[in-house]
């Protein structure tokens, strides 16, 4: 009997990350900080440090928070959703601790709130997709290529971006959401696609790109710089990876027949 699956394998394949390569993130846990500083001046009668100096102290304990164990949940922050609103009613604790007030349990919950916003749906559906996604993906559906979303966070908060960005109309069911994206990880996503070209297309190169090419697979690199956690590249695999500036130059690289 033939090999079906073979047969059928498509030219390419896809497979895309989510958080700022297919939607911006950052900019809703600094809408959240923004909010945190303002209640900080609010309850400190604007006896407060800089908001630049409090931003760098913040980003540290965040960062801190990764490897550290959630009291809440006995295993460790990580990527999770709940790691951002602790480091924000870390930040308040640290502010009490050097001078700035008394620690109050009711200002550590409302601080914890609004971290939480950092992931609200509406603002996700306020900015929609990067400029030029749609078009992008748009472009390579009608080509017949596959379009895989490969997505590593907290599954709750990254289901809740994918139905509020409708991202089902280009991937169907291809939508994983992992912890991490490890070699194993398209080493199953390649094996399901013989004869197939595959990329992985993502913005850190740490995350996104180097577990594929452990795969054997190609990268499509648009580099973008997020946060302290989130260590910026060192060298790249030229003979393997596309390095890109923005989304849109996927088309100039398809239609000069380089992927």
């Amino acid at each position: 009997m033939k090999n079906i699956k073979s047969r059928a394998s498509p030219k390419r394949v896809f497979i895309w990350d989510l958080d700022d390569t297919l939607i911006w993130t950052s900019w809703l846990y600094s809408r959240a900080f923004a909010k945190f500083y303002e209640y900080m001046l609010q309850l400190y009668d604007f006896r407060l440090i800089e908001l630049r100096t409090l931003g760098t102290i913040s980003e540290e304990i965040d960062k801190s928070l990764l490897n550290e164990i959630n009291p809440e949940t006995g295993v460790k922050y990580g990527y999770s959703m709940h790691r951002f609103p602790a480091s924000l009613v870390k930040t308040y604790e640290w502010l009490c601790e050097h001078g700035f007030g008394e620690y109050q349990k009711a200002v550590a919950m409302r601080v914890k709130m609004i971290g939480m916003e950092a992931f609200d749906p509406l603002g996700y559906k306020e900015q929609g997709l990067v400029k030029g996604a749609r078009e992008v993906l748009e472009f390579i559906k009608k080509k017949r290529d596959i379009q895989i979303l490969v997505s590593k966070g907290e599954k709750l908060i990254q289901e809740c971006k994918i139905i509020t960005l409708n991202l089902d109309f280009w991937f169907g069911d291809r939508i994983q959401i992992v912890s991490s994206k490890t070699k194993k990880t398209f080493i199953q996503l390649k094996e399901e696609f013989p004869g197939s070209r595959l990329f992985c297309v993502g913005n850190s190169y740490k995350s996104d790109i180097v577990p594929a090419l452990e795969a054997g697979i190609e990268g499509i690199f648009i580099p973008y710089y997020t946060w302290l956690g989130e260590r910026p590249f060192a060298a790249i695999d030229e003979s393997n990876v596309f390095k890109i500036n923005n989304i849109r130059q996927i088309l100039d690289l398809y239609k000069s027949r380089r992927i």
